[in-house]
């Protein structure tokens, strides 16, 4: 038996990976909702409201119920060009989840296997990840003040966990880092799902580097300033009233990281695309 289907629409050949300062897209509605392949855009129609188009190229990842109507086309288009699909039930739970494929052949995922191919390759890693926190570490500590002498990580962290224990308690600080670490882990494991990193391909099923913990580690030096300024700002103005100082709660640490969302997101595609530049010259 021969089926004959309708011939795939092709994206337009100048259509290039997503722009670096693309965003995600929520697709969660209310009616009944319908995505559409239009040219270089996906068109998401929804009853009773006019046709919106959202460029390919504009879209970081789509988040979409599982309710929502997708074209195969749409579908295909966006694991052409790397866009992350991921289809979430009503409590928010992720049902399935469309990677795609790295748009380019030489892309960080396809380096980092290279590498660890070598037998030298995983201290090669860990040489290089060692000195970008040191570097990280250090950038943390001049923004904060830090005396030189304790700039590296191990004495930069010391000083830090003072700093914080001093404006809120030592209890509200360690709930403050691991909260704004949780979030920063997140990111980093999003983004890295953006690049190509998924339980469908080696690193993902093997675990060895952990990616997105190692990589965490370097960003959260480039919260801290932020972090030790709010701990800091809530301490002076309770003093200032003369009322006791409440513990942070998660809500407020929410808000301060996505307060500080798009200057994360740029230090977190800075560490990303450190460890691209890392591997082409090394493999």
């Amino acid at each position: 038996m021969i089926v004959h289907t309708a011939r795939r629409a092709s994206l337009p050949r100048r259509l290039q990976r997503p722009f670096a300062d693309a965003r995600p897209l929520y697709i969660a509605p209310d009616s009944e909702t319908r995505v559409e392949l239009d040219g270089p855009a996906l068109r998401v129609t929804r009853e009773e409201l006019a046709q919106q188009l959202f460029p390919l190229q504009r879209l970081s990842r789509v988040y979409s119920a599982r309710r929502v109507a997708w074209t195969s086309e749409a579908l295909l288009a966006c694991a052409d060009l790397g866009v992350t699909v991921v289809f979430l039930d009503d409590t928010g739970a992720v049902v399935a989840r469309l990677l795609g494929r790295p748009y380019f052949p030489d892309s960080l995922h396809h380096r980092l296997v290279e590498l660890l191919l070598l037998p030298q390759g995983e201290g090669m890693y860990r040489h290089w990840l060692n000195n970008l926190r040191g570097r990280a570490a250090h950038w943390a500590g001049l923004k904060l003040g830090a005396p030189a002498a304790l700039r590296d990580p191990r004495h930069c962290r010391e000083w830090v966990n003072r700093q914080a224990s001093r404006y809120a308690g030592r209890k509200a600080a360690e709930r403050s880092w691991q909260w704004l670490r949780a979030l920063a882990f997140g990111w980093m494991q999003a983004h890295l799902q953006d690049l190509g990193f998924g339980s469908d391909n080696e690193l993902g099923q093997v675990g060895t580097p952990v990616l997105a913990r190692d990589l965490s580690d370097v960003f959260m030096w480039y919260l801290e300033p932020a972090r030790i300024g709010w701990l800091r700002s809530r301490h002076l103005a309770a003093l200032r009233k003369g009322v006791a100082l409440p513990p942070p709660g998660h809500r407020e640490i929410v808000a301060l990281f996505e307060s500080r969302a798009a200057r994360a997101a740029s230090r977190g595609r800075e560490i990303t695309s450190n460890l691209h530049r890392w591997l082409i010259h090394e493999t």
